[in-house]
């Protein structure tokens, strides 16, 4: 009898969890926007307004990106407030970028509506800002490998994590052909003399959030396409000090 409650709770377990997942499907075979002729770029939106900011700055970048890339193709996006064929063409169909995400039919009748084969859509979560403080204190290593000067150091890392859900929708069919959640790591390291401290300058937020909207389409982009654009990792590492630092566990990396 407990067999049975198991072996029929584990698939309902199941279900629960992927209910659990906002029912979103991962379709990770790349797009064939290569033999795309017109493509449109919807602008990646975000539940609030400092992350819609950003959503619009990635939608810009990933679209010349792209457009660089795929010459051949028209690119439909919204440059700036005064030039968005997007937006305006969503306003005359009376829809919104919640409901051409939702439901890929609407994207579709978009994509139909401004002539494209392809809408690519993204909504952006919000992102993730850290800062960690080592308090480990390390001896600067000479480049010979002894112990440089008497001055101890000590470390801060920073973080941004950016995540955004893509999906590409084909235009004539209404068919969802790409959804995947992508993600962007950025590391940022700094070492400094303990006795100056207080006057190390770190990489500001919005610096960082900048940060994510270079870097994050570019990953965009790779997962696109990745057969023809150089592997764009999904973490990187943006800043990390020119010194050999060691410590009681040894040489210091910064990773």
């Amino acid at each position: 009898m407990v067999r049975f409650f198991s072996i029929l709770f584990i698939p309902l377990l199941c279900l629960a969890m992927a209910g659990c997942n906002r029912g979103e499907p991962n379709i990770t075979t790349p797009p064939p926007i290569p033999d795309a002729k017109s493509v449109v770029v919807v602008p990646f939106f975000a539940e609030s307004d400092e992350v819609n900011d950003l959503g619009r700055r990635m939608t810009v970048n990933l679209a010349t990106r792209l457009e660089l890339i795929f010459k051949e193709a028209e690119w439909v996006y919204d440059l700036s407030s005064k030039v968005k064929p997007v937006n305006d063409k969503l306003g005359e169909l009376g829809l919104t970028l919640d409901q051409i995400y939702t439901d890929p039919a609407l994207a579709a009748k978009l994509g139909q509506a401004l002539g494209t084969d392809m809408v690519i859509l993204g909504k952006v979560e919000e992102p993730k800002l850290t800062r960690q403080d080592y308090n480990q204190l390390l001896m600067k290593q000479g480049r010979q490998g002894g112990i440089s000067g008497t001055s101890t150091y000590i470390r801060t890392r920073l973080t941004a994590i950016g995540r955004i859900r893509v999906k590409v929708v084909d235009s004539s069919s209404g068919e969802l052909i790409f959804s995947n959640r992508i993600r962007s790591y950025l590391k940022y390291w700094y070492a400094y003399q303990t006795q100056a401290s207080e006057q190390q300058t770190f990489k500001s937020d919005t610096d960082r959030l900048a940060d994510l909207g270079k870097y994050l389409p570019l990953r965009i982009a790779y997962m696109l396409h990745p057969t023809g654009l150089k592997l764009e990792t999904e973490e990187q590492i943006l800043l990390k000090p020119d010194l050999i630092l060691k410590g009681t566990g040894g040489f210091v990396e910064f990773n």
